[in-house]
Order: structure tokens, then C-alpha cells, then sequence
């Protein structure tokens, strides 16, 4: 919901007062955010794959367990293997989510630091 008023009020500022004004709002908040490093995103996908390879020769796969909801807004279900091992799952908004997500529940049930 947040997401979606932040949207709102960049277009609003956008639609009254043209490019500048919206850029200006923007970066007011992206600026700081990028200067502190508070916007950080971390790859899973990556770091799992580092852990398992330093403990063994076996890569990871990712494969879509399910589907759901309408067309919109579509929630998939993704599992980590490991092997023949399922090792995490994770849901998301995405198949890259949910890839991210299963990534990082396998780190944490597997004890790595996350």
C-alpha cells in the first residue's frame, strides 16, 4: 500500500508540476537512501550457490512447484535443490522472487550466515 502512495504522489507532483518538480521529490529521497547505503539488495541466488560450491562440487536449480492466483497478480511457489535434495522454498510475486526467496530459506535452514 505504501508503494502504491509513493506512486500516487509522484504522479500528482508529475501531472501539477511537470518533470522537475517530480524529479526533485524523488531525489530527495533516493539521494540520502543511496549516499548511506540504506538501499541494499542482497542476491541470495548467488550467495547460495558461493556456500554450496565451497562445501561440495553440486551447482543448485530452481524449479516452480506452483501457481497461483488470476493473470494480475499471479504468486509463484519455487523449491532449491541441491542435487536431488530440496534444500528451501520461497513464494513470490515473481519467479525471480521466489527463486531469491528459496534461496534464502535454504542459506538459513542450512545454517549459513544470511
Amino acid at each position: 500500500m505504501l508503494e502504491n502512495t509513493f506512486e500516487a504522489l509522484t504522479g500528482a507532483i508529475y501531472l501539477d508540476g511537470g518533470f522537475e518538480e517530480a524529479e526533485t521529490f524523488l531525489l530527495s529521497f533516493l539521494t540520502p537512501a543511496v549516499e548511506n547505503h540504506a538501499v541494499r539488495f542482497k542476491d541470495y541466488k548467488t550467495m547460495l550457490q558461493e556456500a554450496v560450491q565451497s562445501d561440495s562440487k553440486i551447482t543448485v536449480r530452481y524449479e516452480i512447484i506452483g501457481e497461483s492466483g488470476p493473470d494480475h497478480d499471479k504468486r509463484f511457489s519455487v523449491q532449491a535443490l541441491s542435487g536431488n535434495k530440496v534444500i528451501g522454498t520461497g513464494d513470490g510475486k515473481t519467479k525471480k522472487g521466489a527463486e531469491q526467496n528459496a534461496a534464502k530459506n535454504a542459506m538459513m535452514l542450512l545454517g549459513y550466515t544470511v
